[in-house]
């Protein structure tokens, strides 16, 4: 079952885990933060969850 409160939870989990793991990634050799590699990271994971969603939200029938 994929209720409404699941949806939430994964949605909530996902990007707080992919946040904190993608942050330290966005850093360069010197320590500075490169907010355009960031966004474009943090982009890539909504779309891996917009199409993880829209595969188990699929009616089965």
């Amino acid at each position: 079952m994929w209720d409404r409160k699941r949806q939430i939870i994964w949605l909530t989990v996902g990007l707080l885990f992919g946040t904190f793991s993608l942050y330290p990634i966005a850093r360069d050799d010197a320590g500075r933060f490169d907010w355009q590699y960031f966004l474009q990271l943090e982009t890539l994971l909504l779309v891996i969850i917009a199409v993880m969603f829209y595969i188990y939200s699929r009616r089965k029938p």
